[in-house]
């Protein structure tokens, strides 16, 4: 037998490990991610999300539709490299930039808050015209 899991999360829109959020017509809500045995339910207390059970039933509930499953937004890990804007000099003209995600550093995590921060190059640069047009200010591919 084939394991679905992967195509599960595919169809939803979400990529294996990738953590998301599933809220029940009741209101309860969960932290969950998908892994190749099944779907992990991160256990709500716990902020590194380091402990937690699978949950057949929640899995059948989401398979089902009879649940809400909301997909929340990237966050960069660790030491990874990702891609943002700075604006250089005095003419103020947005540049996309590289550098390491470092978690405890605030204005990596204003970035992430305001939606400023990609997994790559390209995703940056789509952004970048929206994002300068949206501050009234001048871009540079």
């Amino acid at each position: 037998m084939a394991n679905l899991i992967p195509q599960i999360a595919q169809m939803l829109g979400l990529e294996l490990g990738e953590e998301f959020k599933v809220e029940s017509r009741g209101g309860s809500k969960y932290i969950c991610n998908f892994t190749i045995e099944g779907l992990f339910v991160h256990d709500s207390f716990l902020q590194d999300g380091s402990s937690g059970n699978f949950d057949k039933e929640l899995l059948a509930h989401i398979v089902c539709g009879d649940v809400k499953v909301i997909k929340l937004p990237w966050k960069p890990k660790e030491g990874q490299t990702v891609y943002s804007f700075y604006a250089r000099g005095i003419s103020s003209v947005l540049e996309v930039i590289s550098f390491v995600w470092v978690g405890s550093v605030v204005s990596h995590q204003a970035l992430v808050k305001a939606g400023w921060v990609f997994k790559t190059k390209k995703e940056a640069k789509a952004a970048l015209p929206t994002i300068a047009k949206e501050m009234g200010v001048k871009y540079k591919l």
